[in-house]
């Protein structure tokens, strides 16, 4: 914890700088654009792997049993329940697993899910069984995940200096932790979500608008609770650490020596998701897309190379202070013994 009798000392990583300073090594690092861009033009011309024919049905018996139990405000409910999801199902393409959260390779496609393109057939197929269905999700997620954690720890390696050679260790047990970190945070969603989903479908069910409204704080206040996991990955891949050691200096840095990072995160978003804004004009039906893909590659990557600039930083000017506070308080302790002992 800081110690209230020694100020902090130095020069936190600034903002704007920084960001720039991404930007700049994606340029000089084009490559690494490659990993989002062929992504994206996989899943977008890619064959589509739907569910609908499997989930379709019991979505109709639940709403139809709901129906027939509720009352006209109840039944209004989950009839908007149910276009809900069946227009979520015609858009779901189970393909898009291989876009791995919180390790993974950024998909504006994966976002927008779209379920044509400028090929003049795109093959789709529904799969027949739960358990294909996990089978293939399973695939996708660890195909993801090993993805995800070459393009992770290449760019963890261009923003050290001087730049870092990647083994075959490192990069198998950047991997394993990834897939850690990834069911630790499930565990830790299911444990926040349960609860206050039941509470939110039980206030939707009498009111749907007073439910809505407390979804959208829910959101906030679950974003908030997470913020200080945001560089949770960046210590598996800048320091070698394990999940759960990375995610706690994450939340340390993070609350104790940079309060800023909210900042800096919230542009970082503004940025992505105000050119996705851009990215997103051309029609899935033409090869304009290509160009939205393209700058959305290059975007994405570069403020992904800045937060491991961010954090590098970061890193330096906690642990300088971290030593003064250290030296600050065994001089303190010794001057309290001379005094003692006098």
């Amino acid at each position: 914890m800081k110690n209230p009798n020694v100020p902090l000392t130095g020069t936190p990583p600034k903002l704007f700088p920084t960001i720039l300073k991404g930007f700049n090594t994606i340029a000089n690092h084009w490559y690494l654009i490659l990993f989002p861009f062929l992504l994206d033009v996989a899943l977008w011309l890619g064959p589509k792997l739907r569910v609908k024919a499997l989930l379709s049905p019991f979505i109709t018996s639940v709403t139809d049993s709901m129906l027939k139990l509720g009352s006209t405000d109840v039944a209004s409910t989950w009839k908007t329940y149910q276009t809900m999801w069946t227009e979520l199902l015609d858009q779901f393409n189970l393909a898009n697993a291989l876009r791995t959260i919180p390790v993974g390779i950024p998909s504006i496609i994966a976002r927008i899910s779209p379920m044509t393109s400028p090929l003049k057939s795109v093959p789709v197929y529904e799969i027949p069984s739960v358990n294909l269905v996990f089978s293939i999700l399973l695939g996708l997620l660890l195909v993801g995940f090993f993805l995800g954690s070459v393009y992770f720890l290449l760019i963890s390696h261009i923003t050290a200096d001087p730049i870092e050679k990647i083994s075959a260790q490192e990069l198998f047990g950047s991997f394993a932790q990834s897939m850690v970190m990834f069911f630790i945070m499930v565990i830790l969603l299911l444990f926040i979500l349960l609860p206050l989903t039941m509470v939110l479908s039980l206030v939707s069910l009498i009111n749907f608008g007073i439910g809505q409204f407390l979804v959208l704080i829910a959101i906030f206040i679950l974003l908030w609770l997470l913020m200080p996991l945001v560089f949770s990955p960046h210590g598996v891949f800048v320091l070698k650490q394990k999940a759960m050691p990375s995610m706690l200096l994450s939340v340390r840095l993070v609350r104790l020596f940079l309060p800023g990072t909210g900042l800096f995160v919230f542009f970082c978003i503004l940025i992505s998701e105000g050119l996705n804004l851009l990215w997103t004009l051309p029609n899935p039906d033409s090869w304009m897309t290509l160009v939205g893909i393209g700058g959305h590659a290059f975007v994405v990557t570069g403020l992904l190379a800045a937060s491991f600039f961010y954090y590098r930083e970061g890193l330096k000017w906690m642990q300088g202070n971290l030593q003064k506070m250290a030296m600050a308080t065994e001089s303190e302790q010794q001057n309290g013994g001379s005094t003692l002992e006098q």
